[in-house]
């Protein structure tokens, strides 16, 4: 528009475990079914805390040996055929990065033909930025996969660390509060760095997954944003008080079954924080485990789609400058 300017945000995909549980991947819950080890507890005793203090708890404070132990069963599999379509049609989208919070490797399993990742084929793509002299061993802030696909590389950020370095996995208190501070204390030597390159160019560069996290238009797929994940709540409420132009953030989900008197509190804090809500149209399924996998599988379809249409209308605002 005249007399505005506008910048150009990438486009960023961040994806939880949600496509995976809709064709029949492990939860958080089998994970920690999985690591529990204190003796303790009661077989099938039900928990309630936040996810990363109920780690603590199941592993008696032995979280990174555990995850070593289980580190073989994280690389994740593909079953249906429909998983390692859907997941190439969103790479199909033409995201500029991909975030997740997934430790496995479903998405570039999905890249090559639904074939099983190996440590080698990982090595090859590790890349990262100027920020360090080597990949991260833990903290992966600045450490990414540069994953081919179709006539391009598309970078991928496991932001809370991947299977095959157990020392990079972000479950626990103690390790979410690490990360965090390597954020702020990364975002506070950038000083006004967004706002100086966007003035000189138009555009920012991504030296982490924060920055692309702050300054792109983040699609938020298949992640729940549960409270505990306050490293990125965080990051949320700094989009918010951003002083360059941050991009639009949107989050998807189905729209959940509540009285008239009730509200989803999540969702709620999230447009408080400027956060976008999508429903696509659908209500989270209900029944048995079938019932809702295909339900999913609908709403993912369907969000996708909407995703598209958002990212087209980015691209159409980018050309207008």
């Amino acid at each position: 528009m005249q007399g505005e300017r506008r910048f150009a945000h990438p486009q960023v995909l961040l994806l939880g475990n949600g496509i995976n549980r809709a064709f029949g991947g492990g939860s958080w819950g089998q994970l920690i079914r999985e690591i529990t080890v204190n003796p303790d507890l009661p077989p099938d005793c039900q928990l309630h805390l936040p996810m990363p203090l109920r780690a603590i708890l199941v592993t008696g404070d032995t979280v990174d040996q555990r995850l070593r132990e289980v580190q073989t069963t994280l690389y994740g599999k593909m079953g249906d055929p429909g998983h390692g379509e859907l997941l190439r049609r969103t790479l199909d989208l033409g995201f500029d990065h991909v975030l997740t919070t997934n430790f496995s490797y479903e998405l570039e399993s999905a890249a090559q033909g639904d074939t099983p990742v190996t440590d080698a084929h990982l090595r090859r793509m590790m890349r990262h930025t100027a920020e360090g002299r080597r990949a991260e061993a833990k903290y992966l802030l600045h450490t990414y996969e540069l994953l081919p696909w179709r006539d391009r590389e598309v970078p991928v950020w496991h932001i809370h660390g991947e299977g095959r370095k157990p020392d990079s996995m972000i479950l626990g208190h103690y390790y979410y509060a690490n990360l965090l501070k390597k954020i702020t204390t990364y975002l506070e030597g950038e000083g006004n760095r967004f706002a100086q390159e966007q003035e000189r160019s138009g555009s920012v560069t991504v030296k982490s997954w924060a920055d692309a996290f702050l300054i792109g238009d983040l699609y938020v797929l298949g992640f729940g944003f549960d409270v505990s994940e306050f490293d990125l709540w965080w990051l949320l409420n700094r989009k918010k008080k951003e002083r360059a132009e941050s991009g639009s953030t949107h989050y998807f989900a189905p729209k959940e079954r509540r009285g008239p008197a009730e509200i989803n509190e999540k969702e709620a804090l999230l447009r408080v924080l400027g956060v976008h809500v999508h429903h696509c149209g659908m209500l989270r399924p209900e029944g048995g485990p079938l019932e809702r996998s295909r339900g999913f599988r609908d709403f993912y379809a369907a969000a996708l789609a909407e995703i598209r249409d958002l990212m087209e209308q980015s691209g159409e605002g980018r050309q207008e400058r």
